[in-house]
């Protein structure tokens, strides 16, 4: 099968289904094409390949008796270095963690199992999650499958750059501040990001409350999908929200027919947007007029929030660092020492402020919300760009070198769900991202009106690899 890197979960359960491959030969297709293109692109930590190879041959007995596990039953996918496996490595892309095996899975890996999926390794990150590139002390920088001397994104940058590339139809990765759509907007696929709360987390991640694990894939169905199987209790998480039995991705054809939806280019703040991603923005306000929207200009009444939101990641490095060994400590990246010595200032008082302005925030976005059931966005400010780089090089010229990433952060700290999805592709033939976000709880309609906007698109996820 020519197209097998790139089928939809739906299309390859169908496969399976009417016996044209099995699981094991999907695997084996998938792990060879990890290792004719992985070195170009470094988006593994490690490969688990005798325990995916078992893995297969489990979900192909079950095929074979008609009895699989659901719809990710011998499905290939990947998780984030951060999300704990039972007999691997938790290093988090330092070199200062511990590389004995664990003995604990997070949920939504440990989810995805119990559905017959195949866990091929686990994929790159920056030092503990620290910043929207891939760059790390442990792995080197992760390259763009569309381009690889650019950047993949950050922090689920191996997570994108996998899927992007063929090596998998889904990925899980965690966002706390963008950490799934911005490298999903940088490679051309799907990252989405749940209500706070709505899937599981353990252990807890650095940013605590501003951080949630969600899927990347290739499409907003097979997204919706891996939502519906990992959104599901855990105890680990107390603070985890009830489970509801409803399909999140069972209404995605409902559409945006009298949606309400706000076109925001820069929320009010944003300092610079790149040209070709400010057009092809503008674009979606006529594709939405034609699916029946009811489209307005117009930006909430907020604030940058990004000086509140670094206070609020500053305290949670440093909370969860402060008791690390000196012999570990020391082998921090500059990155990740910076950021803990940024953090060693602050004050109780800059904590709490910061929490009560995101409380503000939280206000006014659901007073806007009032007027508007979606806020659109472009997810990133910039096409991808040097992969040794850690900012575009047309945003040096301002303070905050994460400038270029204005739109994301805004919704981890108000708790509401977001997904970025392709919008096309620059003259340079670089993916671009839109970014749709939704009050919290209102994720099935992110989702509907991903999938009514990507209908449109027509976005083809296959770079020239």
């Amino acid at each position: 099968m020519p197209d097998l890197p790139f089928l939809s979960l739906t299309q390859l359960a169908h496969a399976f289904e009417r016996k044209e491959i099995s699981p094991v030969e999907a695997l084996e297709s998938q792990l060879a094409r990890i290792a004719a293109l992985n070195e170009r692109i470094n988006a593994f930590t490690i490969l688990d390949e005798d325990r995916a190879r078992a893995a297969a041959r489990a979900s192909e007995a079950r095929w074979l008796r008609g009895a699989p596990l659901g719809p990710l039953d011998g499905a290939p996918f990947t998780a984030k270095d951060n999300l704990m496996v039972a007999g691997l490595p938790h290093r988090r892309g330092s070199r200062a963690m511990p590389a004995d095996p664990v003995a604990d899975t997070a949920p939504a890996v440990l989810r995805c199992r119990e559905g017959g999926a195949v866990l091929l390794g686990l994929t790159t990150m920056p030092e503990l999650g620290a910043g929207p590139v891939t760059i790390s002390p442990l792995t080197g920088a992760t390259t763009n499958p569309w381009d690889t001397t650019k950047q993949a994104g950050g922090s689920s940058g191996g997570g994108a750059a996998s899927v992007s590339a063929g090596f998998c139809p889904f990925a899980l990765g965690s966002d706390a501040g963008g950490s799934l759509r911005i490298p999903a907007a940088l490679t051309g696929v799907v990252g989405f990001k749940a209500t706070g709360g709505l899937v599981p987390m353990y252990p807890p991640n650095v940013a605590g409350g501003l951080s949630c694990v969600g899927p990347l894939a290739r499409n907003v169905r097979d997204t919706a999908t891996v939502l519906d199987v990992i959104a599901r209790p855990d105890p680990r998480d107390a603070m985890s929200l009830p489970w509801r039995p409803d399909s999140l991705g069972a209404d995605l054809e409902r559409g945006l027919r009298d949606k309400r939806v706000a076109l925001s280019l820069t929320l009010g703040y944003a300092p610079k947007v790149d040209a070709g991603i400010a057009q092809a923005f503008r674009q979606m306000g006529k594709r939405l007029t034609e699916l029946g929207a009811i489209v307005e200009e117009a930006d909430p009444d907020i604030d940058n929030p990004i000086d509140d939101y670094l206070v609020l990641l500053q305290a949670g490095y440093r909370y969860a660092l402060q008791h690390m060994p000196a012999e570990r400590r020391a082998l921090l990246s500059p990155v990740m020492a910076g950021i803990l010595e940024d953090g060693a200032g602050l004050a109780l008082e800059d904590y709490m402020g910061a929490q009560a302005r995101c409380q503000d925030l939280a206000r006014r976005l659901h007073a806007f919300h009032q007027r508007f059931d979606l806020l659109l966005t472009p997810t990133v400010a910039a096409p991808a760009f040097d992969a040794n780089l850690s900012y575009p090089k047309e945003f040096e010229e301002f303070p905050n070198r994460r400038a270029w990433t204005p739109y994301t952060s805004l919704f981890n700290l108000t708790q509401q769900p977001a997904i970025s999805i392709p919008m096309g592709l620059t003259a340079a033939g670089l993916p671009m991202g839109l970014h749709i976000a939704a009050p919290r709880g209102h994720d099935a309609e992110v989702l509907q009106a991903a999938h009514a906007l990507e209908t449109v698109l027509g976005f083809e996820a296959r770079p020239p690899l």
